[in-house]
């Protein structure tokens, strides 16, 4: 036993196995639906309930590895996509956002009294995995902890709604996903013969290149821009990556670093970087999610996925039946409008294309002004 123990101290250990019985788990079919690679987050939440997890940084490392892959895979459609749907993006971010905010507010006037306001506020950028949504709560409520408190309980039950959305949604409403596929790849059709040349090309993998849009992103991501009275809002690290990639992934080349590269690679990259970076958050929220049951029961955990399930149904829909947007690209809408990192990967991993990426990059550029508004606007009406 004290072996097993030291095994499962051991990090790389730790989160390798933690992977692999993802894999094991996310094969498991009912009624043809499985997790995929999203198993990893729920064998996480399990083994992370027992106490074991890792720093922070590998989740950091394994991110930044996520969002510039997937960045530089979707490059090359994303202008495409943003000129087809560019103004509904900008009302589903807002409506996606909004809707959250609103069942959040709901519910905490529901429930005044019983957990601190601002701890229920929190739980609207943890039930939406919004990084950006966390500081700016953390900025208008001038650091108050309960906030933190709120956005780490709803965190894994955010993700988890989201991984469900995005596995369950084609089989409740009889969406094929292949038939799907194919409406994108007849609109792609319409690219000049050139693109279509260009794209069938596959240049070697450039890891300078790839640095060079890490830290390009790194960078991007720590500049701040002012909203007045309703403080400042930034990018963040990954959401500063990912837009990067996406923007130095639609030229040939910047300078000396070739930009189009090997999508082999870059698939492998992001299917590795996914698998640990889902095992990560679930092995680091697993605690949580039982201290949560403990110290507040049910009510945070109902804020946090009442307004993770809105924000999707919302979202969903508005984009699918009102404005017609193709399920593949909705579902990476839906994740961006939510500024939802998880949720981009898991869409990945259910549609099994990253075409969804297109639409993750549209929508999150307003998304993350409209997190920033409605958390700050959140945490006004309850201080």
């Amino acid at each position: 036993m004290d072996f097993f123990d030291s095994l499962l101290k051991n990090h790389l250990f730790l989160m390798s196995l933690t992977v692999a019985l993802g894999i094991f788990v996310g094969k498991i079919s009912v009624r043809g639906i499985s997790l995929g690679i999203s198993g990893a987050l729920f064998v996480g939440l399990f083994i992370g309930a027992w106490g074991y997890t890792v720093p922070n940084d590998y989740f950091t490392w394994n991110l930044m590895f996520f969002v510039v892959a997937v960045g530089l895979l979707a490059a090359e459609d994303t202008a495409r996509v943003v000129k087809r749907y560019g103004v509904r993006f900008i009302f589903l971010s807002v409506a996606v956002t909004g809707m959250g905010a609103l069942v959040t507010l709901l519910m905490g006037i529901l429930f005044a009294g019983e957990a601190s306001p601002h701890m229920i506020a929190g739980t609207y950028t943890g039930a939406l995995t919004s990084s950006p949504g966390l500081g700016a709560a953390l900025e208008a409520t001038g650091g108050n902890p309960d906030v933190t408190i709120g956005y780490s309980v709803a965190y894994p039950f955010g993700v988890m709604a989201v991984v469900l959305f995005v596995q369950l949604i084609p089989a409740i409403f009889g969406i094929d996903v292949a038939k799907e596929k194919e409406k994108l790849a007849a609109e792609k059709k319409t690219a000049s013969p050139e693109e279509v040349e260009k794209r069938s090309e596959s240049p070697a993998f450039s890891l300078l290149s790839f640095v060079f849009c890490i830290l390009g992103g790194s960078l991007l991501g720590k500049v701040s821009v002012p909203l007045g009275g309703l403080g400042s809002i930034a990018l963040g690290t990954t959401g500063g990556a990912l837009l990067f990639a996406l923007g130095a992934g639609s030229f040939e080349r910047i300078g000396p670093f070739p930009m189009r590269m090997d999508k082999k690679v870059l698939s492998a990259i992001r299917s590795i970087s996914l698998g640990f970076f889902l095992a990560i958050v679930g092995l680091n929220a697993g605690g949580g999610v039982v201290k949560a049951f403990l110290e507040h029961g049910v009510l945070l955990i109902a804020v946090g996925i009442g307004a993770a399930l809105a924000a999707e149904m919302t979202g969903f829909f508005l984009g699918y039946y009102l404005w017609k947007i193709n399920w593949i690209i909705l579902a990476g809408a839906i994740c961006g409008a939510m500024t939802s990192t998880p949720g981009l990967g898991a869409a990945i991993d259910a549609t099994g294309t990253d075409e969804v990426s297109a639409g993750y990059g549209g929508a999150y550029p307003v998304a993350i002004v409209c997190m920033v508004l409605f958390t700050t606007l959140l945490h006004s009406f309850f201080h």
